[in-house]
């Protein structure tokens, strides 16, 4: 099991100390000397108050964030849990990509879904019904940029001759994650992508996140169940990654932290197929996410390694 640790989420109002200078490498830093294999940010460039105000939070601009981290470690990836390609033109996603696995020696994983804040959609110019096929021609585009060499592409809203853009991305392919718990979702992943990052998602979230429910272990074993299928049907011969989470949330410190149900929960999820553990970080100030991370790692990642 690797470990992909995210960023703490900015409430709503957001934390200054959570963005203050020198904080964001300093994370990325005790992340790698942890034994975290991957720090992740999320993102919402314009989230509305109605949203924020039943419990939804900021974020940094991921790839700003993810630059700031590339240039405090060495060895760590670098994920995005995850982008909304519908909002972005796919070219200067592709380019921001590139640039940034360029940049940090190949480090990056692009983790990706189709979104559902719709008064994001509106904000950002974007329409809402347009959004699976924007995703889908989103990476088609990434992945014909990404090859170094002209592509000619008509979009539904682009039109692009011959263009090229260089320097392409260090890692071939780069590895794109799709988050979401729909059978589509896990249709893209089997024919387009290399990971898969289901979401816990309990029935009253389930309509807000136009998500399918996913609040159990036997559910889980079931879309994984589906995902092999659709990946032996599609000819694929090496299974793709798939990062979850605790479904008991549950950190050292908690009054209701439970080390060794934690571990058995990872080794359960394990035996499914499962290969990444997401956590996110939280603390009210810096110092105390610090001693989280440092706390958590003590706790479950040197006992599994």
């Amino acid at each position: 099991m690797r470990f992909s640790l995210g960023y703490p989420l900015l409430s709503h109002p957001a934390d200054p100390d959570l963005t203050a200078p020198g904080f964001l490498a300093e994370f990325a830093r005790v992340a790698e000397e942890c034994g975290f294999d991957a720090v992740n940010l999320t993102e919402h460039p314009i989230p509305s108050t109605r949203w924020l105000d039943a419990g939804g939070h900021h974020a940094l601009d991921p790839f700003v964030g993810l630059t700031v981290a590339a240039t405090a470690t060495v060895r760590i990836r670098l994920m995005t849990n995850l982008v909304v390609l519908p909002y972005r033109n796919p070219f200067l996603l592709a380019k921001a990509v590139a640039s940034l696995d360029r940049v940090s020696g190949g480090r990056v994983t692009l983790g990706v879904g189709t979104g559902y804040l719709k008064a994001e959609f509106f904000a950002l110019g974007v329409d809402f019904d347009e959004r699976n096929d924007l995703f889908d021609e989103a990476i088609a585009v990434c992945r014909a940029v990404w090859s170094g060499t002209p592509a000619t592409v008509d979009g539904r809203h682009f039109s692009a001759r011959d263009a090229v853009a260089l320097p392409t991305p260090v890692q071939d392919p780069l590895p794109i994650w799709i988050g979401g718990n729909a059978a589509r979702t896990r249709q893209r992943v089997a024919t387009v992508a290399e990971g898969w990052m289901p979401m816990w998602n309990p029935p009253e979230f389930a309509a807000t996140r136009r998500s399918p429910v996913l609040d159990d272990l036997e559910g889980l074993a079931r879309m994984l169940a589906d995902l092999r299928e659709r990946c032996a049907a599609a000819g694929r011969p090496d299974p793709p990654d798939v990062m979850f989470m605790a479904m008991h949330a549950a950190l050292p410190g908690d009054p209701d932290w439970d080390v060794a149900r934690y571990l058995d929960g990872i080794r359960a999820q394990a035996e499914l197929g499962v290969t990444w553990r997401q956590v996110t970080a939280v603390g009210a100030t810096p110092t105390a996410v610090l001693d989280g991370v440092r706390a958590y790692a003590d706790a479950v990642i040197a006992p599994l390694r």
